[in-house]
């Protein structure tokens, strides 16, 4: 169960749990399904249904009576991309350069209800598992790392009292030793993370920093780990940083 705050409408929080059930893996559900995962009855799954159907959140096919995310998603979606649209353009000639420069995948990246979110990438993501628009887990990232290390004090407790996944045998589960972590992550100004969440995977992550120093994204670049010796590591780590700020300074940052 998610983090939840006293203020908050347990109606809505069940209505946004439930358009969350929704993937790219399973992107149609029967109300069964749908109640039996919230953990609610059919009735009150019916009726968060009926209301989202209402709004265009969420449509029914008439033909096999399965649920699927509706039209008014691509919407948000549509608003969600124009917001980051002066940094992905602003970007983009630094990112495509350090492409160019490395042959690896680069990603920008934020911190979206407790995951990274993927907003822009260049190069061959294919390796990496993500592509712009898709998520990741925070705490096994080097993006979902570098960004929590730039957080509240009281976001990081919020967002590690939650059950951590292992994903491989090198992912660090112990929120103790993430803080420790992420206090030498901000110390250092970088992020490197191999094999946390996908074996056989190196990242890096520099922050993105807008005119006030606010860190708004994460520069992150991905490499399969055995392209990446301990030369090449320092050179790869270089660059990711040293692009980072030059984004940053198209912001107006002044370090």
């Amino acid at each position: 169960m998610p983090h939840t705050h006293p203020q908050t409408l347990s109606s809505v929080r069940n209505a946004l749990r439930l358009l969350k059930l929704f993937t790219v893996e399973t992107p149609d559900k029967r109300l069964t399904e749908l109640a039996e995962e919230l953990n609610l009855g059919k009735s009150t799954t019916s009726r968060l249904l009926a209301t989202l159907m209402s709004e265009g959140f969420v449509y029914q096919d008439p033909m096999d009576r399965k649920y699927r995310l509706g039209q008014r998603i691509t919407s948000l979606y549509n608003v969600i991309i124009s917001t980051y649209s002066d940094l992905s353009d602003l970007a983009q000639p630094y990112i495509d350069g350090l492409v160019h420069e490395t042959s690896d995948a680069v990603f920008g990246a934020v911190l979206e209800e407790g995951e990274v979110a993927y907003i822009f990438h260049a190069g061959n993501h294919q390796d990496a598992g993500v592509a712009a628009g898709g998520r990741s887990p925070f705490h096994c990232t080097s993006s979902g790392k570098l960004l929590l290390a730039y957080q509240k004090e009281t976001e990081v407790d919020t967002l590690l009292s939650n059950p951590l996944q292992r994903y491989t045998k090198h992912t660090v589960t112990d929120p103790e030793t993430i803080k420790t972590q992420i206090k030498e992550i901000k110390k250092k100004g970088y992020c490197i993370t191999e094999g946390e969440w996908q074996e056989g995977l190196t990242a890096i992550s520099a922050p993105m920093r807008d005119h006030t120093g606010l860190v708004i994204s994460a520069l992150t670049l991905v490499s399969r780990t055995n392209r990446m010796d301990a030369a090449r590591l320092r050179l790869c780590t270089e660059k990711v940083v040293k692009t980072a700020m030059r984004i940053s300074k198209e912001f107006g940052y002044i370090r």
